[in-house]
């Protein structure tokens, strides 16, 4: 029976192993922490469900509805309230502005003024940037939609996603479907009315009844015994025929190895394997980013926070503050009755002096920030955490994919032994499942077992 060890029980480490998990193979899960879910995990206390990162994930992804019918949850999802989850904000010039999310909303909203507006008009007309080179998505949203909009629009959904800067992020490893519209229709205008015809799915945040953590609190569940917690991996050898992995109480044999730690961890495992592997992996950079959890008495400011959430235009002082999520009400389920519960996200790529902040100065900030979204604090928080994330969102500055195809050129020399995370293709729990069964399906196929051939 061939042997398949996962390194890291993390999202990602534990999809690959759900996919895996087929009948004729003997898996080994091994993490080097003392539990499972990375920062894919949720609290829950005194009737919140409190996740520590990720809320969610978007349902336009096959994969992860075919593993939720694996392990039995397809019937504990939970969509966000569609009744708040058209109404989004942006925080500029220091009040919220809606998000215009139609034509007539995009002429009247006053987040762009007239000129940026005119130089929208100006998008079909503009040429296909270089295809033999990446770029940052400032850079590609400048020179198609224009300052303003990559300031006001482009750049806080970044902030959002990535914790990161646009004109740091990669466009093809960050949003390479704006760069593959590009390359497709010329222009990003024609290209969303074709696909308006076509019915191109969009995707609606969704999460489990107890929270995102449920689904990493479930895969753990599953494996058992095959799951080893405070397990370190130090470092694996190729031996004739297999793989020895050498972790802290003992050294493990497999068959094939699928690596699906951090980057930052998966290095020191492969630098006496293969340095250039090991270098690309330590060339990925983590934002520090720090999650506040606040919940408030209803009445608390002059104004009831109104739909999914507000994120911070480029430029504005808002002490490191990113955005903040309406929890309450996009799952009212996770608050208690009659409080509004808020996450806040500080730090990040943008800010990351933020990130070091004291809890108590962390709340200040977020406290200045809900005034000034909301009105005037009628009444502070009666329960608050912060959730700290030293090295939370991998970035993807350009040039990322070229740190992509090192990698992989790395598991293409050394056969049975195979990469995956959210430092490579996609930082999202939907990404992260996506990967964990492509990279399964790489490695059954490896192993000759049958599923690999689906």
């Amino acid at each position: 029976m061939p042997r398949v060890i996962v390194v890291g029980a993390g999202i990602s480490g534990l999809s690959a192993a759900a996919f895996l998990d087929e009948e004729g193979v003997e898996l080994t899960v091994v993490e080097a922490g003392p539990r499972a879910g990375g920062n894919v995990r949720s609290d829950r206390e005194d009737g919140r469900v409190l996740d520590l990162a990720s809320n969610g994930w978007l349902d336009n992804e096959p994969a992860v509805g075919r593993l939720l019918d694996r392990v039995g949850l397809a019937g504990r999802t939970v969509p966000a309230n569609r009744a708040h989850y058209g109404t989004r904000w942006i925080f500029a010039d220091g009040r919220m502005h809606p998000v215009p999310m139609s034509p007539p909303a995009m002429i009247r909203t006053r987040l762009l003024g007239w000129g940026a507006k005119l130089r929208l008009l100006l998008e079909p007309f503009m040429p296909r940037g270089p295809a033999d080179r990446d770029e940052s998505v400032g850079d590609f949203v400048r020179r198609r939609l224009g300052q303003a909009f990559l300031d006001r629009m482009v750049g806080p959904m970044v902030a959002g996603i990535f914790a990161a800067d646009a004109d740091r992020l990669s466009l093809r490893a960050g949003l390479p479907r704006m760069y593959e519209l590009e390359r497709e229709y010329r222009s990003l205008f024609v290209a969303m009315m074709k696909l308006r015809r076509g019915g191109a799915p969009s995707g609606h945040l969704t999460t489990l009844e107890g929270g995102v953590g449920t689904l990493t609190d479930t895969l753990a569940a599953r494996l058992g015994d095959r799951l080893r917690l405070a397990t370190p991996v130090t470092a694996i050898e190729r031996r004739k025929g297999g793989w020895l992995v050498h972790a802290e109480g003992g050294s493990l044999e497999a068959d094939a190895v699928v690596l699906a730690a951090p980057a930052w961890a998966q290095a020191p495992i492969v630098r006496g394997l293969d340095p250039e592997a090991a270098a690309a992996l330590d060339g990925i950079p983590y934002a520090p980013t720090n999650v506040l959890i606040t919940a408030h008495p209803a009445g608390a400011w002059d104004r009831s926070p109104d739909g999914f959430g507000v994120l911070v235009a480029r430029n504005e002082d808002t002490g490191g503050v990113l955005g903040t999520v309406f929890t309450s009400n996009m799952f009212p389920e996770q608050a208690r009755e009659g409080e509004v519960l808020l996450r806040t996200i500080v730090g990040g790529g943008i800010h990351p002096e933020a990130a070091a902040l004291d809890d108590q100065e962390i709340l200040a900030r977020a406290r200045r920030f809900h005034a000034a979204c909301f009105g005037a604090e009628r009444e502070g928080p009666h329960w608050w955490r912060v959730y700290r994330h030293p090295r939370g969102i991998p970035q993807y500055p350009v040039g990322h994919p070229s740190t992509v195809r090192a990698v992989r050129a790395a598991q293409a020399r050394h056969p049975g032994l195979f990469f995956t995370g959210n430092h490579l293709e996609g930082v999202g729990v939907k990404d992260c499942v996506r990967n964990g069964e492509r990279i399964a399906r790489e490695a059954l196929a490896f192993l000759g077992h049958p599923a690999g051939e689906a």
